[in-house]
């Protein structure tokens, strides 16, 4: 009967290769080919971790193995290589040394692979699941052609979609972080802005029925002219629109707020968890107060 011999290098972490010969070994518990009765062994004289084990005539008996294996080897891949591939991005690409800052960059940039919005809909939110049976496809078809396997070799010559792919995540999420660090900046500039500002109306009603609809009324209910808003926008709002709102019409009513610098600013909504309005409470403070309801007029 044949004797496969299955190899697996990955350079001198010796944590990280009893980490993956404790993965592998645990994919034989409770099966009941003989074959799975065959431990990984990890050597202390050489840091790899050999499997040898006799197979059938059937050549499905290696492949089933090599699925099993190819799986661990993708977990394995996913939990430490990934976010340690990240961190050289993160360290020797970019620059960062900041170990906090880093470590937030790799959580956001895996949490953007897990739930890329732009897979076909079959795979939203299931991106770890996606690239998880991608590359244990690519390390079972491997290993039914080769019996040796050098981990950290085959992450950098043969899975270059997948090193791009991580490279792009690394990339969105330290764009993401700095617009959140812009726009931070710019709220903390408009907000004091805003508190050493002469007020120029006593009361504003922010009428917001949900989505993008808004309308503005004074203190007497009536729509808000723009007088004073014409003033400001060479100023605030056109720098405003600019960095922090998307939409033009969420856009267009924070800047006519800023304009008119109410003393009091009542938002009557149904959705106050909605940005534009988390956004306006956050520059104007203690003026603004929320209602859940419209006001009767």
């Amino acid at each position: 009967m044949k004797r496969v011999q299955f190899v697996v290098e990955h350079g001198t972490d010796q944590p990280s290769m009893e980490r993956l010969a404790g993965m592998l070994n645990r994919t034989l518990v409770g099966t009941e080919n003989p074959v799975d009765s065959v431990e990984w062994e990890l050597s202390r004289e050489d840091g790899m971790i050999r499997c040898q084990f006799p197979i059938g005539p059937a050549p499905e008996n290696k492949k089933s193995y090599c699925d099993r294996v190819g799986r661990v080897l993708a977990e394995y891949t996913l939990s430490d290589q990934e976010p340690a591939l990240l961190r050289d991005l993160f360290q020797i690409r970019f620059g960062f040394k900041d170990e906090v800052e880093m470590d937030a960059l790799i959580a956001e940039a895996v949490s953007l692979m897990d739930g890329e919005p732009d897979i076909e809909e079959a795979w939203m939110g299931r991106g770890r699941e996606r690239r998880l049976q991608k590359l244990a496809t690519r390390f079972s078809h491997y290993l039914e052609e080769h019996e040796r396997l050098h981990l950290d070799g085959f992450l950098r010559f043969r899975l270059g979609d997948y090193r791009a792919e991580v490279q792009e995540a690394a990339e969105t999420a330290i764009e993401e972080r700095m617009m959140e660090r812009q726009y931070q900046e710019f709220m903390t500039l408009l907000k004091s802005m805003v508190e050493w500002q002469e007020t120029r109306t006593s009361t504003v009603h922010v009428l917001h029925s949900g989505g993008h609809a808004f309308r503005l009324l004074d203190e007497e209910m009536r729509p808000l002219e723009q007088d004073a808003v014409e003033e400001m926008s060479g100023s605030s709002s056109l720098k405003f629109q600019e960095v922090q709102e998307e939409q033009e019409e969420e856009s267009r009513v924070v800047s006519r707020l800023l304009a008119a610098s109410p003393r009091q600013l009542y938002i009557h909504t149904p959705e106050p968890e909605s940005q534009v309005i988390r956004t306006i409470i956050g520059i104007f403070g203690d003026r603004a107060a929320l209602y859940p309801d419209l006001p009767a007029h």
